[in-house]
């Protein structure tokens, strides 16, 4: 007889289980050690060497009067958090819930005050596009994951699970009982009960081939909450970041190039040798925001005017080379003298005084996500959502230096509040039939002998997401893009595994990964075809205006009958509203 000791190879009961140990995750957990008896904390990786905080190159945000007045960094006075909140809502295209971007603007001085107070160290402000003030205060994420790990480890009612992929949540009567996870390095089963679940995992880079992100960001959190019923919002908003590097293969999405356009004044140049953000932002050019300027260059290569390896070009030729040579030394000390990450990038660009660099853009960060209010709940009783992977907050783009912000913002507010919750309830019981469906269809591919290549799989949906759901979107490829994607679920029930070992098999990983892809590039091209616009991180190009008439609205994506269901809800405007126009996309008011 089966029994839940016997179908897992080991049972963990913890208050609150938060998946995701970096910014958000290990803030929630700090804040949630406070209350509870028990934080377990699990992660794909390692902590403090794993997840996206790890690779930002990374200014977080705070209102400039703050940065002068904590921080004494040379901020703007005359800047507030009313402000910052503005320029937030406006460089969002007003889909940001407001009373949740006020929270996040007021709390963040208080939140960076906190990290400082633990030892990270600063190093200067900057002035990113979409700000009116410079706001971003620069601490490398190497310098997050030391403090918090630190933190962490003082914490004797936190326990760290690494190498722990969480697969699936667990529910009682529609609140959540707990979750399961594959123990990466020995292949075990493992069940966590948990009176809460706070979802900290990140978004979903990987889905498409050109990324920043580390291999981590699978899209776990978003189709676990998706898989019991939550509400996600503003999927068709994956940003991407221009400029990141293509060539050698080995730096792909490497974004020193990018920081090199912050820095200095490079030109972004087609084929042609034309300056094309001429035709998108006349005024700032290549200092125009992301969104537009990622548009940008693949309007360019689809337009057959891109370099060789299907990017642009990036240029600082123009600039004497003794300005060039100078340059690198007042980079903020990531970046400078030519470093970057341990490497000196001599070695891998070609002479930047005189040829120019193929960049193109990259996956970088996940704008929508699981719905949340001020409280960090989800809808489903039990469970939070906190950091990159929730929605609500950036809208259609974010702004640089938020993802941090957001991370410490919003990572001791799901903590705070999943705390309080626990406290008022007891353990849920676990249904041993879910538990045992769920195991089945993870080790289902370790039992096969023929089927369907996970990496080949894999291969595909990056294939497929570049082409029909990336940068640039349009009808007719967001419907084949979708036809590919029903094909391919159909694969997903033979996915097979040559390696029959479960002690960190990255092949078997591969396989447990696929239908939380498919989901999230699922539920971004249904949200991209509802939306008839173009928008923030989103343009289609048959519909390439934005329409502040009919379309400032947010998009829900919902389980129903089991499969994916879209509605769309207006927005509530209670304090900043857009001109109710029909504008040129890039163009703002």
């Amino acid at each position: 007889m089966n029994t839940l000791e016997r179908t897992a190879d080991e049972i963990i009961i913890t208050d609150v289980l938060i998946v995701g140990s970096e910014g958000a995750g290990a803030r929630a957990a700090l804040e949630a050690s406070k209350a509870c008896k028990s934080v377990v904390v699990a992660t794909k990786g390692v902590v403090g060497k794993s997840g996206a905080t790890l690779t930002a190159d990374a200014d977080i945000d705070i209102d400039s009067r703050s940065a002068a007045e904590l921080f004494d960094l040379p901020g703007d006075l005359r800047d507030s958090p009313e402000k910052f909140a503005e320029d937030m809502c406006k460089e969002g295209e007003y889909l940001n819930n407001q009373r949740l971007v006020k929270i996040h603007c007021e709390e963040a001085p208080g939140r960076l005050k906190e990290l400082v107070d633990w030892g990270a160290r600063i190093d200067k402000l900057t002035h990113a596009p979409g700000h009116t003030y410079p706001r971003g205060v620069w601490i490398p994420g190497t310098e997050f994951a030391r403090v918090l790990t630190k933190e962490l480890n003082k914490r004797d009612n936190i326990t760290l699970l690494e190498h722990m992929m969480i697969t699936d949540l667990l529910l009682n009567d529609g609140a959540i009982a707990g979750a399961t996870g594959i123990e990466m390095t020995t292949g075990k089963f493992f069940v966590i009960k948990a009176k809460a679940v706070i979802l900290c995992t990140g978004g979903a880079m990987r889905i498409y081939p050109h990324t920043t992100a580390p291999d981590e960001l699978t899209g776990d959190g978003l189709a676990m909450a998706y898989r019991v019923g939550a509400k996600l919002i503003d999927m068709e908003f994956p940003m991407f970041l221009p400029y990141t590097l293509m060539k050698p293969e080995s730096l792909d999405g490497v974004d020193f190039s990018y920081l090199l356009s912050a820095y200095v004044e490079t030109h972004a140049l087609n084929r042609h040798g034309e300056r094309y953000m001429k035709k998108w932002d006349p005024e700032r050019l290549e200092h125009s925001t992301r969104d537009v300027n990622s548009i940008a260059a693949m309007v360019e290569v689809l337009d057959g005017r891109g370099s060789p390896s299907g990017g642009t070009y990036l240029s600082l030729k123009h600039l004497p080379d003794n300005l060039i040579d100078f340059s690198a030394e007042w980079f903020p000390a990531s970046i400078a003298n030519w470093r970057y990450g341990g490497f000196n990038m001599k070695d891998y660009l070609p002479d930047v005084r005189k040829d120019a660099m193929e960049t193109s853009p990259a996956s970088h960060f996940w704008n929508g996500g699981v719905k949340i209010n001020e409280f960090c709940e989800t809808g489903i009783l039990g469970l939070y959502a906190a950091g990159e992977g929730s929605g609500s907050i950036h809208g259609a783009n974010r702004v640089s230096g938020n993802a941090l912000t957001m991370t410490q913002v919003w990572g001791p507010r799901a903590g705070l509040y999943a705390s309080k919750y626990v406290a008022d309830t007891g353990n849920k019981t676990i249904d041993l039939d879910q538990v045992l469906e769920i195991k089945e269809r993870l080790y289902a591919p370790l039992e096969r002998n023929k089927g369907a290549d996970p990496i080949a799989l894999r291969k595909k949906i990056q294939e497929i997401a570049w082409a029909y759901v990336g940068v640039v979107r349009e009808e007719k490829g967001l419907k084949k893009g979708l036809e590919e994607i029903f094909a391919l679920r159909d694969q997903l029930q033979d996915v097979y595994v040559t390696n029959k070992c479960k002690r960190y098999n990255m092949e078997w990983i591969e396989a447990m990964q696929l239908e939380n892809m498919l989901d999230v590039m699922e539920m971004v091209a249904r949200a991209s075809l509802v939306r008839q616009e173009s928008r923030g991180a989103l343009y289609r190009r048959d519909f390439p205006k934005t329409d502040n008439v009919n379309w400032v609205k947010n998009i829900i994506v919902e389980k129903k009958d089991g499969e994916i269901s879209t509605s769309v809800h207006d927005v509530e405007l209670d304090t900043y509203e857009p001109k109710k126009i029909i504008r040129d996309y890039g163009c703002k008011e």
